[in-house]
């Protein structure tokens, strides 16, 4: 039964995040660092694989439920939060341009903040540890 949830939550997903584009194509989005910044990531999965392959279709599920999960808690703490599905993005932090490419691993969490060195963790976090990454990094406690 959570087999056929977890396939159900990442169908809908796949419809609204649309089809994996050739990384070549794919627009590197631009993220303003102008506070306490976090970025989740996870890289473009084909619906094929989706289907072939249900622990990458379980961390996909999983990621997105959590971060749906801290997008409250951050906004009101003050901390940026966006969830992207790319291989890539660049961050602007004044003049400064980054781009910071994912991976091997492919998904993961970028935190940042002006004048500060980036962190980036790797792997699929649940809610509470994204709650207690952002408070060790940022200061800020995001309930």
């Amino acid at each position: 039964m959570k087999r056929l949830m977890s396939a159900i939550a990442c169908v809908a997903l796949c419809a609204f995040t649309g089809p994996a584009a050739p990384a070549a194509a794919e627009k590197q989005p631009v993220i303003v660092v102008r506070g306490p910044v976090l970025v989740a990531f996870f890289e473009p999965v084909p619906q094929a694989k989706l289907a072939k392959e249900p622990d990458t279709n379980e961390a996909l599920v999983d990621f997105h439920l959590n971060a749906k999960n801290v997008r409250e808690p951050f906004r009101k703490a003050g901390i940026e939060f966006h969830e992207l599905y790319a291989h890539s993005f660049r961050l602007r932090d004044g003049n400064k341009l980054t781009t910071f490419r994912t991976g091997k691993v492919g998904v993961g969490y970028y935190l940042v903040a002006p004048g500060k060195d980036p962190r980036v963790e790797y792997g699929v976090m649940t809610d509470a540890d994204l709650l207690q990454l952002a408070n060790e990094y940022f200061g800020i406690s995001a309930k």
